[in-house]
């Protein structure tokens, strides 16, 4: 029964994202499925046949687009180490334990699916002979679960990119009333999801890898929360 009064954000489900990201991966990462349709139908609205609809140089649209989002999240980053180190210089509906969560949270889903790419080995549209790419460097499209061969690209799954933007999902675990938690969720899901399309949209990814950020996120964030306890009041909150 005392187990009862813990806030739902310090003790989230980790079965349901865990569940969801195996479907993810179990519908993208084989054939017959229809995954991979899925994937090239979603692309084909950014590819007309010889480019992608955002090309890989952008110029000041592509610093814009690509460069802002990731500037926002690093000025974010600063304020929860300011946080951190003066909580009494900061809001009182921060605190130290919801910003150091909050900034874990942000590196380690960043650090996780920089580092997974290694062992996936995904490759990006942009690599893939049916998108125009020509030798040396171009391959065939290969999913999760197929044998790679070797030099087979690694850098597309998960998305690097977005998993910044994903890292906002933490937000949802940080307070504990239901207006919060569906705050974190519209943040982290919009954030991301904008940075995850605008790489879609020029080749970077895939449909899939983007949807499996998004939900290896929403996993390392609730785990995360099960330890620091977010909302748990202390001294240090």
């Amino acid at each position: 029964m005392a187990d009862s009064k813990i806030p739902y954000v310090n003790r989230p489900s980790v079965a349901l994202p865990a569940l969801v990201l195996a479907g993810i991966i179990g519908f993208f990462g084989f054939h017959g499925t229809g995954g991979e349709w899925l994937d090239f139908q979603v692309q084909s609205w950014f590819w007309n046949g010889s480019d992608w609809l955002i090309p890989k140089d952008a110029g000041w649209f592509h610093r814009l687009a690509y460069d802002g989002p990731k500037v926002g999240l690093i000025l974010f980053a600063v304020g929860l180490l300011w946080a951190i180190a003066f909580p009494a210089l900061s809001p009182s509906w921060l605190g130290r334990r919801r910003a150091v969560f909050l900034f874990v949270s942000m590196a380690v889903i960043a650090l996780t699916c920089t580092q997974l790419r290694d062992v996936t080995q995904m490759a990006t549209p942009r690599a893939l002979k049916v998108y125009g790419a020509v030798a040396p460097n171009a391959w065939e499209h290969l999913l999760l679960f197929d044998a790679k061969p070797v030099g087979y690209p690694s850098n597309a799954f998960p998305a690097g990119h977005a998993s910044g933007g994903f890292a906002l999902l933490s937000l949802a675990f940080a307070w504990g009333t239901p207006s919060a938690r569906l705050r974190g969720v519209l943040i982290g899901c919009l954030y991301g999801g904008a940075m995850g399309l605008y790489q879609i949209a020029r080749g970077e990814h895939f449909l899939s890898h983007t949807l499996a950020t998004a939900v290896l996120a929403w996993l390392i964030a609730a785990c995360l929360a099960r330890w620091l306890k977010p909302d748990e009041i202390s001294s240090t909150s």
